[in-house]
């Protein structure tokens, strides 16, 4: 890392804690911040019961996981207003630290005792997953307002040196990308499957050399099974081709067929494909997302109206849940919460569609919200 890349990863890390030690006497719970935050969320697209599930699973949250933000993630296929929750944690942050203060006060959960052992792993400097993996745990909680069981353990994504610290151009290898998955399995408290493994193996090597593994993930409350995000594709034959290229049993043409629609509106910058891994192979299921700009971080909406306004007219996404979108998911405004003014920034992240076989099943929004004290001449972190 240059002197140059390196202050700019400590001005980041700095802003970062000054945000995260204010934003930690703003709540106790993540519960508490999304109430201050009601009147600002549309409740076309989450209200009811959903909302106080919602509440219910996140008031059960401490503030370190909301420190850098949230993220909802929208069905926009379904007519129900309701969403799933996103949040992070960055090891070495403060809120790190304060998550593993609380998780010790709390009874023994094997769901957390997995996240802290990857914060512990990613902490430790001779570390491999730290020098692969670096320091952004992603956590994803289900929400399932018309169930009464306990609330699932929620998913969880490492990302192969995707933050500030990351060394310029790192490119993992297939032994790398081997090691952040059984990172995942363990964290999941799953044992490790050699076949399972070799199927990572294999989706890495068929990726286009200007692609990255974006992510590896697993939902431990499920049927076993890792997902791998292999993102960075510019058109729709990039994408097809990759497809064919694997084991994947579906069916690329159809798949292009449904994407080049949108290649000819200009409707993306580029694409992700969302991949379930099983010992027996991949999944049926496959996730295609769609980026508006080369950012990742758009807090514009001019960019996703083609996008959007493609998958209403085909019937995909329901057009009460389009217009909440652009009317409430964009921009930034401040707000008061407990502790004084707040900055409030949201925009739409990506926009996934998830096909099985020659169908489009499902639609998904997922929106961020940054929420931040407006300190002067800072460098707002990246979430």
């Amino acid at each position: 890392m240059s002197g140059a890349e390196g202050d700019t990863a400590m001005n980041i890390a700095e802003a970062r804690a000054r945000i995260e030690k204010h934003m930690l006497t703003q709540a106790n719970s993540v519960g508490e911040l999304l109430e201050q935050c009601r009147s600002r969320i549309s409740p076309q697209l989450i209200d009811g019961v959903a909302w106080e599930k919602l509440l219910e699973r996140a008031y059960a949250l401490p503030m370190s996981l909301a420190t850098s933000g949230f993220g909802f993630e929208f069905p926009l296929h379904e007519h129900e207003p309701r969403a799933d929750l996103g949040l992070a944690l960055f090891e070495g942050s403060r809120s790190a630290a304060h998550f593993e203060e609380w998780s010790r006060s709390q009874p023994e959960d094997p769901s957390t005792m997995g996240v802290l052992g990857l914060l512990r792993e990613m902490g430790r400097e001779e570390s491999t997953l730290r020098r692969l993996a670096a320091t952004k745990l992603l956590l994803e909680y289900d929400i399932r307002p018309a169930r009464p069981d306990p609330f699932p353990d929620p998913g969880i994504f490492l990302y192969p040196n995707a933050d500030e610290g990351s060394e310029a151009g790192f490119d993992p290898t297939v032994d790398d990308v081997a090691v952040i998955a059984d990172a995942v399995v363990a964290a999941s408290r799953w044992e490790a499957d050699a076949a399972e493994r070799r199927h990572v193996e294999r989706l890495f090597l068929a990726k286009p050399p200007d692609t990255e593994f974006g992510a590896v993930g697993a939902f431990p409350a499920r049927a076993r099974g890792l997902r791998a995000a292999i993102t960075g594709f510019r058109t729709t034959r990039d994408l097809t081709a990759f497809l064919a290229r694997t084991e994947w049993p579906g069916q690329p043409e159809a798949v292009g067929s449904f994407v080049s629609g949108f290649e000819e509106r200009g409707a993306f910058a580029h694409l992700a494909a969302h991949m379930d891994i099983h010992a027996e192979g991949l999944g049926l299921p496959l996730g295609v997302s769609f980026y508006a700009r080369e950012s990742q971080w758009v807090t514009n909406l001019e960019p996703w109206t083609k996008l959007l306004h493609g998958l209403r007219d085909q019937g995909l996404a329901v057009p009460e849940k389009v217009v909440a979108l652009e009317k409430s998911c964009s921009g930034a405004e401040t707000m008061f919460g407990r502790r004084g003014v707040l900055l409030f920034v949201r925009g739409i992240h990506h926009i996934k569609a998830v096909l099985v076989g020659d169908r489009v099943e499902q639609v998904k929004a997922y929106v961020f919200f940054l929420v931040f004290p407006p300190f002067q001449n800072e460098t707002t972190p990246a979430a």
